[in-house]
């Protein structure tokens, strides 16, 4: 599907890929674009659907690079939604390193009288991953296997 252009200062916008579904997800700060990439991937999923904060997860990622760590966070966003329908909404993250994460997500779980059926994603692939830092902001360039 296609989706909208961009709100102003939202912190994410797609770009076309074929087959896939490309994410930019920017943030001042490391957390925040944490945030970012991961409401980025939900609107995929959901689209602009409200979800309510009913569920909380704790979530505690270590991982090698700061690429590595945002494929692990996203992955893992992933798999909560494939294996438990769970949706993420709001998102309190204590620490956030190039190579460690840790916070709480708040969500629900999926319930098609609530909530809009997006495009389904298969995972996120390695293919021109990239995580920058700029005198400005963090960005990232993810690519979604739908």
């Amino acid at each position: 599907r296609a989706h909208g252009s961009r709100m102003p200062d939202q912190g994410y916008e797609f770009f076309e890929h074929t087959a896939d579904t490309g994410l930019i997800a920017r943030g001042t700060t490391l957390a925040e674009l944490f945030v970012h990439a991961a409401q980025g991937m939900v609107e995929i999923l959901v689209e602009h659907s409200e979800v309510d904060p009913r569920a909380q997860r704790v979530v505690a990622l270590r991982a090698a690079s700061v690429e590595a760590l945002l494929h692990a966070w996203l992955s893992e966003l992933l798999t909560w939604f494939d294996v438990e329908r769970f949706v993420p909404s709001h998102y309190e993250l204590g620490t956030v390193t190039e190579t460690q994460l840790d916070g709480r997500v708040s969500g629900d779980r999926f319930d098609a009288s609530r909530h809009a059926s997006g495009v389904e994603v298969k995972g996120i692939t390695r293919h021109q991953f990239s995580v920058e830092h700029t005198p400005t902001h963090w960005q990232a360039r993810i690519i979604f296997d739908v």
